[in-house]
């Protein structure tokens, strides 16, 4: 879970500070999950296939939750291609591949807003209730967690879309404008003038819709929340 999370498993973290931090909060839980856990396997058997059950578990949980994250990147980046930013890459030190500017901007103030809502805790709550909620993996699970992914899926790319939602408008109306001032005016070189204008309008539009990506990432983590509910059958909370 911590490996595919969030914050916990960024690529760029010493992977001396991420087995410490694995450990730690494997120590701190293991007193809350022991009434659950159950005897230890009494054969190598038995043992493979609980540890392949805590696999299954903790990479649907961290996934669920990374691809909230992932969402607030992806508006980031609609609005990077709307407002002429695109081609500007730097390196995210937590997904290991470059990005663009508004992208990572999006991307880590999701970040701040997530531990903000405190929704590591409820990353950390799901893994203890997944003891005694989560079936045991088996092939007959597979139709379940497709149809939950692939609509927690949908759901986080509307919720992008609707964090892009002022910028593009922004710049739909600063295109039309240009276009306007280019047939009155065709000595005007409009993509001079343009591209300066569509950056300023779309960076002013970004600072005015920055609250809605609070109440977008609440959303996505209640999205996901819901999701892993499909999968476990039974409340995770």
């Amino acid at each position: 879970m911590l490996f595919v999370s969030p914050l916990f498993g960024g690529q760029n973290s010493p992977v001396q500070v991420r087995i410490f931090t694995t450990m730690s909060v494997a120590a701190a839980l293991t007193m809350v999950i022991k009434p659950t856990i159950g005897a230890a396997p009494a054969d190598m058997y038995t043992f493979a296939i609980a540890a392949a059950h805590e696999a299954v578990a903790g990479f649907l949980i961290g996934t669920s939750i990374s691809l909230v994250l992932q969402a607030a990147m992806m508006a980031g980046a609609f609005l990077d291609l709307q407002i002429g930013l695109g081609l500007s890459q730097t390196l995210n030190p937590i997904t290991g591949v470059p990005i663009s500017l508004i992208a990572q901007f999006k991307y880590f103030l999701a970040l701040v807003v997530f531990l903000s809502i405190n929704a590591h805790h409820v990353m950390l709550g799901a893994f203890v209730h997944s003891y005694d909620s989560m079936p045991a993996p088996t092939m007959a699970m597979m139709p379940a967690i497709q149809t939950s992914f692939v609509e927690l899926i949908t759901r986080l790319s509307i919720m992008a879309l609707q964090i892009a939602a002022p910028v593009m408008a922004v710049s739909i109306i600063v295109d039309a404008s240009l276009g306007i001032i280019n047939k009155a005016v065709p000595q005007m070189q409009t993509f001079m003038v343009g591209l300066p204008a569509k950056i300023l309008m779309g960076l002013i539009a970004l600072s005015i819709a920055l609250p809605v990506l609070t109440t977008s990432v609440q959303f996505g983590v209640d999205s996901a929340t819901d999701s892993l509910v499909a999968v476990f059958h039974k409340p995770l909370r």
